[in-house]
């Protein structure tokens, strides 16, 4: 895996890259795989700190239909 940012679509309300958030969970003792890593969410750092109800509306809206 690369730790690299990956940029995706604009941000509807200020049109900056959104960046993907992951998840990563430990391997059991038990298991030979690697730790698995889990696509959460987009997010724009920017809106969602300074304006969280308007960009999780806009989010819903773009991602609901």
């Amino acid at each position: 895996m690369t730790n690299e940012l990956i940029y995706t679509d604009p941000c509807p309300l200020c049109s900056r890259p959104m960046r993907p958030e992951f998840r990563s969970t430990r391997r059991s003792a038990q298991q030979d795989q690697p730790a698995r890593t889990d696509f959460i969410r987009y997010h724009c750092d920017g809106c969602e700190a300074a304006r969280p109800q308007e960009f999780y509306d806009v989010m819903r809206k773009l991602y609901e239909s």
